[in-house]
């Protein structure tokens, strides 16, 4: 099988893989955001989004840099994974540590307090998970990945089903994610010794270069999930649960889209990584490929909610959540922005200038926070919407940037025209259909995805050689 064969495959896997996980997790949420309330379900996205933070310490940017490394020296993927899991479960202790210290002294409810702790312990299980994912990533085996995740995910489903049919409550709902991680990583330690039997070797020189490595990637995560989680934490603080409610009942429908450009990224990574080494054009060659894909796929999903925003949150959700609506017609352009800068920065990690991400992220940062704080107090959750909008646009003109100053490639805007056009003329029936004519909704997107394909043929924007790609995707 050639490497575009491998690279489609394992996309497709991902693809179909987390659309299914993505599907099962929207419908518990859905869910859960009945059953809690708006109060109730802004406190539970509040302890996850905390905990999210502490995630950054558990991976220190090792994930990226050990599928990076691995790819390139596959003879040592046992050693390196020995010394990778040593280090993040001194990670993992000290996460955990730190994050029950840091909820203990805030101005917290005892009940938001006593989640936490419970929900910290999962920090340990999802270390060891991501460690197993870098040895599928860089084997191309992600199918590995996704059967943990849909058997830990459809159990945990089902427990809490039971438990709102039981009408339990928010802490049995919490027990549930625990067991969930903890079942994912016996599964995946059952999984990872089909590919490598880790050599637990302490080695201090690889520590070395590990760390210094993945230093810039560690602080680009830091970044990131400042500027992805702030939100939440700063809306809890400065305007309570209830708009913490609304504003992630729109992310959350957000959340599930990005599984397009997260397939294309994690399965073009290694084989940029490689090719970086080997060959320049060829590198340019995967990630031009991926970048054309991804804008097609992603600009009409974008469009598309924009426009039928309001009957998806009104079908999915109920009246309370009505102020949901807008929130979602301004966070899903965010979903294609991170869709575009997880490309370019991806690229940039596979040809060593993960450095230039950290500078990026850490602008955007700095921004984010200093926008939330003077849009929150009197636009709320929108005007924490409208920043993660402007935050992605600051990372993409500064991505863009990096990347034609560092490699050479042809002009990507031109990838953007007929994807654009096409959109266009998809919006005309979606919108007509949407706001003057009663039809059910679904006949509405499917009108807008027969436009849009027949617009896409008719532009002729494949060519012959992509054109043979997707048969051969499609053929797998």
């Amino acid at each position: 099988m050639s490497t575009v064969d491998k690279v489609a495959k394992n996309t497709g896997v991902l693809l179909v893989g987390n659309l299914l996980f993505r599907l099962i997790s929207l419908v518990v949420v859905i869910y859960l955001a009945k059953y809690l309330g708006v109060d109730e379900f802004g406190k539970y996205n509040f302890v996850f989004a905390y905990i999210a933070f502490f995630g950054i310490v558990i991976d220190f940017g090792l994930s990226e840099i050990l599928v990076r490394e691995m790819s390139r020296d596959t003879e040592s993927m046992a050693k390196m994974l020995g010394n990778a899991y040593i280090i993040k479960i001194i990670l993992s202790v000290f996460s955990i540590l730190l994050s029950i210290s840091l909820i203990s002294l805030m101005d917290y409810p005892v009940d938001t307090t006593t989640y936490v702790y419970l929900i910290s312990f999962t920090l340990l299980f999802i270390s060891f998970s991501d460690n197993c994912r870098s040895v599928y990533q860089t084997t191309l085996k992600m199918e590995y990945d996704i059967i943990a995740k849909l058997i830990s995910k459809i159990v945990s489903a089902s427990l809490i089903f039971f438990i709102i049919a039981m009408h339990g409550t928010l802490y049995q709902l919490m027990l549930v994610f625990l067991f969930s991680e903890v079942l994912k990583a016996l599964l995946n330690y059952f999984f990872v010794k089909r590919f490598v039997r880790v050599k637990f070797e302490i080695d201090l020189t690889l520590w070395k270069h590990l760390f210094k490595e993945a230093l810039p990637i560690a602080f680009s995560s830091v970044f990131l999930i400042i500027y992805h989680r702030i939100d939440v934490l700063m809306l809890s603080i400065m305007i309570g649960d209830n708009a913490v409610g609304l504003y992630s009942a729109a992310y959350k429908l957000c959340e599930p889209l990005g599984l397009v450009p997260y397939a294309i990224v994690i399965s073009l990574f290694p084989v940029m990584s490689r090719a970086f080494t080997s060959s320049k054009d060829t590198l340019i060659k995967y990630y031009e490929m991926g970048f054309k894909f991804l804008v097609i796929l992603m600009l009409p999903i974008t469009v598309g909610t924009a426009l039928i925003a309001d009957r998806i949150i009104l079908l999915i959700y109920d009246q309370s959540f009505a102020g949901s609506i807008v929130a979602l017609e301004i966070l899903i352009w965010s979903v294609f922005l991170v869709s575009v800068n997880l490309s370019l920065t991806s690229l940039l990690t596979s040809i060593n200038k993960q450095g230039l991400n950290t500078l990026s992220m850490g602008v955007c940062v700095v921004a984010n926070i200093l926008l939330n704080y003077l849009v929150i107090p009197k636009y709320s959750y929108y005007g924490a919407s409208i920043t993660t909008v402007v935050t992605e646009l600051i990372l993409l003109f500064m991505s863009l940037y990096f990347v034609s100053t560092n490699l050479v490639t042809p002009g990507i805007f031109r990838i953007f025209v007929k994807p654009m056009l096409a959109c266009l003329l998809m919006a005309m029936p979606v919108y007509y259909l949407n706001n003057f004519v009663s039809i059910n909704l679904f006949l509405i997107v499917i009108s807008g995805a027969l436009t849009y394909g027949v617009a896409l043929v008719v532009l002729r924007i494949f060519s012959s050689e992509e054109t043979k790609t997707i048969r051969r995707v499609l053929k797998i």
